[in-house]
């Protein structure tokens, strides 16, 4: 089975992923990506002799949990500077009254984006100040005014925020863009762009160091791309939004083979390995079709369920020997 021949050493990593993108780059601009993790997407270079192709991964989840607000620890976030808000700024009217009681720090969060994004019309002809305060003022701005304001509006509502630049590439070739990142606590940072979505943005996005957008983007090219996951989540007023909570998937292991490991399988092809002794859990599950491949006492066996809604579902595998369901 060809899941199976890859399901050790997908435990061994945690996470195989289902959005993924290959951009590759001139040697002037992959000095500037840096690789690791970043808001959940993960980034890797692969050197090529005039360059490299960067390669972007991300697993698309719920948030596991509703962050609270306000934020108990808002300086635990890291970033001193994710907290400052120009004297003069203050918040509209409209978001006067944030947040409504028992909104989350993400329903604050995606309540910014989406004000941005209605009320700022994206303008990248715009010759204004980016600003803020300026933006707001005119109601239009260029990609990075509108970053400018949301980070500003967070930063105001004592959410950690903070400016993000690089470029967007597509089919047709690459762009420089600004868009935005917010701390919740415990669920970490999170990435925003106004006018497109809030929790996450598309693998097309590659974070850039430093603040010069003057270096061209000739040679920089699409190789590979899906973003099926990404593409799947719910609409909002014109914004994909990350959904919180999601399903919890605990699967039994057979009382006579509790060691288990095992393969999740998601509808855009995403997949979570996990080990575990009588256990494995899936946390922050989209609804859909899964199919799950597991492997105790030496045998694999294989598995197809729909998840739907939220909270917990329990799953008992069958072990060795015994019949699925």
């Amino acid at each position: 089975m060809r899941l199976a021949a890859g399901l050790l050493a997908l435990a061994c990593g945690g996470v195989a992923f289902g959005d993924e993108a290959a951009i590759f780059v001139p040697t002037a601009l992959a000095a500037r990506v840096e690789g690791g993790e970043r808001a959940g997407l993960f980034i890797a270079l692969e050197a090529r002799p005039d360059g490299a192709v960067v390669w972007l991964n991300r697993a698309v989840q719920a948030l596991p949990d509703a962050p609270v607000y306000p934020l108990p620890e808002p300086t635990r976030c890291g970033d001193p500077t994710a907290l400052e808000v120009p004297p003069s700024f203050a918040a509209p009217p409209e978001l006067a009254g944030l947040p409504p009681q028992g909104d989350s720090a993400f329903d604050v969060a995606a309540r910014v984006v989406d004000f941005v994004s209605q009320r700022i019309t994206l303008d990248e002809h715009d010759s204004g100040p980016q600003d803020g305060i300026s933006v707001l003022a005119r109601g239009r701005g260029r990609c990075s005014g509108r970053a400018n304001l949301a980070v500003g509006l967070l930063r105001a509502a004592a959410i950690p925020a903070r400016v993000v630049r690089g470029i967007v590439v597509g089919r047709d070739g690459a762009h420089w863009h600004r868009w935005g990142e917010a701390w919740l606590g415990e669920v970490g940072w999170i990435t925003f762009d106004p006018g497109a979505a809030v929790g996450l943005v598309s693998v097309r996005y590659l974070p850039l160091r430093g603040s010069g957008e003057g270096a061209t983007l000739a040679g920089v090219r699409l190789e590979r791309i899906n973003e099926k996951a990404y593409l799947g989540l719910p609409v909002r007023r014109g914004l994909r939004v990350l959904p919180v909570g999601g399903v919890t998937l605990r699967c039994l292991a057979p009382a006579r083979d509790p060691a288990i490991t095992a393969l999740l399988v998601g509808p855009d092809g995403s997949r979570w390995a996990r080990k575990g002794l009588g256990e494995v859990v899936f946390v922050g599950m989209l609804p859909g079709r899964y199919r799950i491949v597991w492997r105790v006492a030496g045998r694999t066996n294989a598995l197809n369920l729909r998840l739907e809604g939220t909270g917990e579902v329990r799953v008992g595998l069958p072990g060795a020997g015994e019949a699925g369901s």
